[in-house]
C-alpha cells in the first residue's frame, strides 16, 4: 500500500506542476492565445492534466477501504510478534553454532599450521 501511496504522492506533485506551467503558458501566451501555438499549449496542458487527473483518480480507487479494527490489528501484531520472537531465537542457534564452528576451524588451522612449522624445522635440520 505504501507504494501505491507513494505513487499518488508522486502524481499530485505532478498534477500541482503542470497546473503552475499551465498557469505560466497562458501568461506568456497573453494576446497571442489565439494562435496555433498558443492553442497546441493549451491542448497540451489540458491533456496532460486530464491524464493525471486519471491517474490520481485510479490510484485512489486501488487503495483499501475497508476499516481494520483494533483487534484485528492486536492480532496481526501479536502474531508478528511471535514470528519475529521465534526468528530471533532460531537467530541466536545459528550464530551460536556459527561459533562453534568458528573455533573448530581456528583450532584446525592452528594445528595445521604448528604440524607445518614441525616439518619444516625437522626438513630444516635434515639438510643441514
Amino acid at each position: 500500500m505504501s507504494d501505491r501511496i507513494t505513487q499518488l504522492q508522486e502524481e499530485t506533485n505532478l498534477l500541482a506542476g503542470y497546473m503552475c506551467d499551465s498557469v505560466g503558458v497562458l501568461q506568456n501566451c497573453g494576446e497571442g492565445i489565439n494562435t496555433e501555438k498558443g492553442k497546441a499549449d493549451i491542448t497540451l496542458f489540458a491533456k496532460l492534466i486530464s491524464d493525471t487527473t486519471s491517474n490520481i483518480n485510479l490510484l485512489i480507487d486501488s487503495l483499501p477501504t475497508e476499516k481494520v479494527s483494533a483487534d484485528s490489528q492486536y492480532k496481526r501484531l501479536t502474531a508478528l510478534l511471535k514470528e519475529n520472537e521465534e526468528a530471533d531465537k532460531e537467530l541466536i542457534k545459528t550464530k551460536k553454532l556459527a561459533e562453534r564452528q568458528l573455533e573448530l576451524i581456528k583450532s584446525a588451522s592452528s594445528h595445521i599450521a604448528s604440524t607445518q612449522l614441525k616439518i619444516r624445522t625437522e626438513l630444516s635440520s635434515r639438510l643441514s
